[in-house]
């Protein structure tokens, strides 16, 4: 019988650490082909809209999907043998925390082995976990942290020096924040084709996470960022043809050219060397995709029927 799983129980059983482990043999599934991430569909007509996302993890033997209408959005995860609904959990927490982990993996296979500093641009919920990924990969020191209201900046940098026993400093400017740091972290709630982080700021050696835009109609970085990165890498490259404006524009004025850009997987998998030099400046353009979801959904299911949490659902 499938059950079922609320808010708090998802987030309970997908600490960080974890949600980072499990998206790893997703994205070797999508570098050997057994992983199929279908990109994400937003449908809207007299005021009604939907959005979907679909993925199968083939060696694990589980397919599933999130949908967001109204509400909460969910997360249906369905096993192969035989086909059958295995759960329904409720599903913002999860987004928020395979956001973060999908990040934390990038950096893991990307940043500077020796990286000890991080400027988080955007100090809103998608930043806890995304800073929180980041510091559990690499031996973090300090942190500066921007965003455009300083009240919630402040709060942010309190709540995070406590959590992560790091000092967060609260400055002034997004330029503040990436000058001088290792990991540079975007996550903002942009709203326009107005970038937030300037390549003119970054420095040799550098990573980026860029995961706060997932439309054409939302930019964070120039086109200055996109043509220093030595090595551009996305989650999903079909997703990101229709979802990345950080990559779209330049890619549109031929500043770049698609087939330099590589997904994930193919990192993780060291079909693709995350960081051939320390001064390379390496950056992952986030959109957030399905695979992640049912990467990190198939972690909780397991999870929950091992410690025999969720309400069984009659059908």
């Amino acid at each position: 019988m499938a059950i079922f799983l609320s808010e708090s129980e998802v987030r309970n059983l997908l600490p960080i650490e974890e949600a980072i482990r499990a998206l790893e043999p997703a994205f070797l599934q999508q570098a050997s082909g057994t992983g199929i991430n279908s990109p994400r569909k937003r449908i809207e007509a007299g005021g009604a809209g939907i959005t979907m996302m679909v993925a199968v993890l083939g060696d694990q033997g589980v397919s599933g999907f999130k949908t967001q209408g109204a509400g909460r959005p969910l997360v249906l995860l369905f096993g192969s043998e035989p086909r059958t609904l295995l759960a329904v959990m409720e599903a913002a927490a999860l987004g928020q925390i395979r956001t973060g982990a999908a990040s934390g993996l990038a950096t893991e296979v990307m940043a500077r082995k020796d990286a000890k500093s991080v400027g988080i641009i955007g100090t809103g919920n998608q930043a806890i976990t995304q800073l929180t990924a980041v510091c559990s990969v690499r031996q973090i020191t300090q942190v500066k942290a921007f965003s455009r209201t300083p009240q919630n900046r402040d709060k942010f940098c309190l709540d995070m020096s406590e959590m992560l026993g790091v000092s967060v400093e609260s400055v002034a400017s997004a330029d503040e924040a990436v000058r001088g740091v290792d990991i540079v972290i975007a996550i903002t709630n942009v709203r326009t084709l107005s970038p937030v982080l300037l390549g003119e700021w970054l420095e040799p050696g550098m990573h980026i996470n860029a995961a706060g835009a997932n439309s054409m109609n939302r930019r964070e970085l120039d086109d200055e960022a996109i043509t220093r990165s030595s090595l551009v890498v996305v989650d999903s490259k079909e997703q990101a043809k229709i979802e990345c404006a950080d990559l779209a524009i330049p890619a549109d004025l031929g500043l770049l050219e698609w087939d330099r850009v590589v997904e994930l997987g193919h990192v993780v998998s060291g079909q693709v060397n995350g960081r051939a030099n320390p001064d390379d400046i390496t950056l992952f353009e986030s959109q957030g995709i399905a695979l992640e979801d049912v990467a990190a959904a198939t972690h909780i299911y397991n999870r929950a029927r091992q410690e025999g949490i969720g309400i069984t659902l009659p059908f």
